[in-house]
């Protein structure tokens, strides 16, 4: 039976590395956190399941990676904390700064609820970045994050025909991760460009920085490369099939391949889940490096609300060692913003920060978005898998005036399915960017409203309503506090 009560002092969105971290500190502190967390054992995507993982399958941690084995210590030390956690809960609101008080709703076990923090630390992390190409939409076709998650969750393996495509470093995590456990995919589609001479001095820094994870990373590609049939500089991705994936077609060095799979994973790096954040009304902006929308901090993670904090790589993308120190930092942070609680002040930068930020900004830049997914040459590539909307309809609509994203949805549907836009929304500002000749900070964002979770009338016509706020201000407003006394509300 879950807690339901409707206060606390903080309330931290996300059982990751960062927000379990800020959880562990406040907790220390005394303080009266609540852990809200949409799975129902802590970790995140980075330690998914390594509690079930190191008791019931503790033969899977090695070849998982001394980085996934690391989650089983903080793990443990939340547990440990004392701050309350509520597995299986969503987040489908964070009330408005137009509100009288600050409110997250939640949905929990099938029922709605208000819970009512004083301060709130969004821990959100990332998600992987949408890859639009043609026939990504076929059943066969997944993102190696979503294999991943099958893993580390329920041990699942694909077959030894699997085919893994696109860039960046959890490609070749994960291709070495199905080696330690005896699958060897069938081949690697590196899309990833060649690497300018400005890079490869950037990676110099990041050797000096952090030798141990740039020789890490080095081996992981060196090894993945030496066991499966890798192809780089990829182009023109294409899966092919009528009711499920049949083949792979591909372009490299000018000539054209065809591989029968009935298993394609792809992947193109990750971005910032920001969906929360904007749907709260914080201010973001277009990081053109990572190719995704970021939120304006100060300090460690003070956001444009003073009583809403954000930190790991709902930030900005920079991994799991990052985010812990972040966590523990934005945790002091926060002590300093709680009237009740001193005169707390962030830890200072630790050195170990300053070079996981040289890491960060080689491995920017040298594994950038695939320009291919980011701007769908060809025209018939869905963006919206949900509504079934093409890269040409988004084009054509932005051609004939159609000057931002919002604007598009009437014409298009695009953005309005059951994900709501969190596949299409990156690709649909990308591509009216570039019909208009515009950045994509100029052409903007979805505007996200809530509910951001599907949730029924009876769910919210049951919610409990709070009456009369312990600290006297005034409750925060129903849709019957606008009613005319003796009005029908059903009107």
């Amino acid at each position: 039976m879950s807690d339901r009560r409707s206060t606390c002092e903080v309330a931290i969105v996300g059982a990751g590395p960062a927000g379990l971290a800020a959880a562990c500190v406040l907790a220390g502190k005394g303080v009266d956190v609540v852990v809200l967390d949409e799975q129902q054992t802590p970790g995140g995507q980075v330690f998914r399941g390594i509690e079930k993982v190191n008791a019931t399958r503790p033969s899977d941690l090695n070849p998982l990676g001394a980085s996934y084995g690391a989650g089983i210590e903080l793990v443990r030390r939340f547990r440990e904390s004392g701050a309350y956690y509520r597995p299986g809960t969503s987040v489908w609101e964070i009330t408005s700064d137009q509100e009288p008080e600050l409110a997250l709703g939640l949905v929990e076990n099938g029922a709605t609820q208000m819970l009512y923090p004083r301060h709130i630390i969004l821990a959100t992390g990332a998600m992987e970045r949408p890859t639009p190409f043609l026939g990504w939409t076929l059943p066969g076709v997944m993102t190696v994050g979503a294999a991943q998650t099958l893993l580390k969750s329920s041990g699942l393996l694909p077959g030894n025909d699997v085919v893994l495509a696109g860039t960046g470093p959890l490609l070749y995590l994960y291709a070495n991760q199905l080696i330690g456990m005896g699958i060897t995919p069938q081949a690697i589609l590196d899309t990833r460009p060649s690497a300018t001479w400005g890079t490869y001095l950037s990676g110099l820094n990041a050797l000096l920085a952090c030798p141990g994870a740039v020789i890490q990373g080095s081996r992981w590609m060196h090894d993945a490369k030496r066991q499966v049939e890798a192809t780089s500089h990829v182009t023109n991705l294409r899966a092919k099939g009528d009711d499920r994936l049949r083949s792979v077609s591909y372009q490299s060095a000018g000539r054209l391949y065809d591989m029968a799979t009935a298993l394609l994973l792809v992947h193109d790096g990750v971005i910032s889940n920001t969906w929360l954040s904007m749907s709260a009304g914080l201010t973001h902006h277009f990081d053109s490096l990572q190719g995704c929308w970021v939120p304006d901090i100060r300090g460690v993670g003070i956001t444009s609300r003073e009583s809403i904090s954000m930190v790991g790589d709902s930030v900005g993308i920079a991994g799991a060692e990052v985010a812990m120190l972040q966590g523990e930092r934005v945790a002091h942070e926060v002590l300093g913003q709680l009237n009740d609680i001193g005169g707390a002040q962030p830890l200072p930068e630790p050195a170990a920060l300053k070079r996981q930020r040289r890491l960060r900004r080689f491995l920017d830049r040298y594994f950038p978005p695939t320009s291919q997914f980011q701007l769908p040459v060809d025209d018939d590539t869905i963006v919206c898998r949900c509504e079934e909307v093409t890269a040409g309809e988004i084009r054509s609509v932005a051609a004939r005036g159609c000057m931002g994203p919002n604007q598009a949805k009437a014409f298009t549907r695009c953005g309005m399915g059951p994900c709501m836009g969190r596949k299409c929304a990156a690709t649909v500002s990308q591509l009216m960017a570039q019909v208009h000749d515009m950045s994509v900070g100029d052409i903007g964002h979805y505007r996200i409203r809530p509910p951001l979770r599907p949730i029924t009338v009876g769910q919210l016509a049951d919610m409990p309503i709070r009456h009369g706020p312990s600290d006297g201000a005034p409750a925060a407003a129903t849709i019957y506090d606008t009613l005319a006394p003796g009005e029908n509300p059903n009107r």
